[in-house]
């Protein structure tokens, strides 16, 4: 009998002991904010990323998910994560960063392949962040000149181009001004096409085409981004060329792109939220930036426009897509 008892109470013990050990030790809960038409292979890439150091959603970790479509919708989905306290908010693109940037200073905010962090004002610089966001940057504004030299090779007497960006925000600027400058070399004249509501797309195609673009480039946008299946059907619908900044453009019927690799940033931003884990502060935290670059290419799209690729161009498309 007496060792009956003891078997229960030991039985009991531990499972106060396990209690107590899971309150002691709460799983940690993240927020994983993101456009609502995000390519889903890059949170795959980034959960594989997690998966290889160790963490499982569901069992070490939870992850809430928060999508938006206009920049403006991000605000009120971080408010709500700020407000459960989770413990550190996933940033996958400008508007979601910057949503988390303002509306929290202790959070820890892990970028995922984010445009250009020091310009949209969320950290004091690259190499020491200085606040609580860190993460990967996909910030590669030597691109622009690529994306325009390529243009000029598919379309020989290019004279006028036109971008697509977004008045509203402030490092598209910057990216027009860098455009101007390499197209000066060129002799080639820019047009800015600005658009901020979904219903701007039509009108910017027009205003192109009165200024008589014989191809288009993007600036990088998380609203311009979720335009892109309209941005790619009007230049086909128009038979303008246009050298996207990102590979889903092209999986949207696009011509080409070229752009960083985003899978590369997905993949290494678990390693940020691995070392935030185990207690260092994303403000000492170094930003990573791209080394791989990724060219894409749609074959129906060229077919369509009756353009084709150079073959040194061709050679270095890492996709081909129908």
């Amino acid at each position: 009998m007496a060792s009956r008892r003891a078997v229960v109470f030991g039985a009991a013990l531990l499972t106060l002991v396990q209690v107590a050990h899971a309150k002691a030790e709460p799983i940690p809960t993240l927020a994983y904010v993101a456009a609502k038409n995000a390519n889903p292979k890059r949170l795959e890439i980034f959960k594989k990323g997690l998966a290889e150091l160790g963490y499982v959603e569901g069992k070490n970790i939870r992850i809430e998910y928060r999508e938006a479509v206009l920049d403006a919708d991000y605000g009120g989905a971080v408010a709500e994560l700020v407000e459960r306290k989770v413990d550190m908010i996933l940033a996958a693109n400008v508007a979601a960063t910057r949503a988390a940037a303002r509306a929290t200073k202790t959070i820890p905010i892990v970028m995922l392949a984010v445009f250009d962090p020091v310009g949209i004002g969320v950290v004091e610089s690259l190499d020491r962040p200085g606040t609580n966001v860190t993460g990967t940057t996909m910030y590669a504004p030597q691109l622009i000149a690529e994306r325009l030299r390529i243009l000029k090779r598919l379309v020989p007497q290019l004279d006028k181009i036109a971008m697509a960006l977004n008045g509203q925000n402030p490092n598209n600027a910057a990216q027009l001004q860098l455009l101007r400058a390499e197209a000066r070399k060129l002799g080639i004249s820019v047009e800015q096409l600005d658009i901020r509501k979904p219903e701007d797309v039509d009108a910017a195609f027009d205003k192109a085409l009165a200024f008589g673009a014989r191809g288009l480039v993007n600036a990088v946008d998380t609203f311009i981004n979720s335009r892109r299946f309209a941005l790619a059907a009007g230049a086909a619908k128009h038979k303008l060329p246009f050298v996207f900044s990102d590979v889903e453009y092209v999986m949207a019927g696009g011509l080409m792109a070229l752009g960083p690799g985003h899978y590369e940033g997905y993949y290494g931003a678990a390693k940020y939220v691995d070392k935030i884990l185990h207690g260092a502060k994303p403000a000492d935290l170094p930003i990573a930036g791209p080394t791989e670059f990724t060219m894409s290419a749609n074959r129906t799209a060229f077919k369509n426009l009756g353009l084709s690729l150079p073959s040194d161009l061709a050679a270095k498309v890492n996709e081909w897509i129908d």
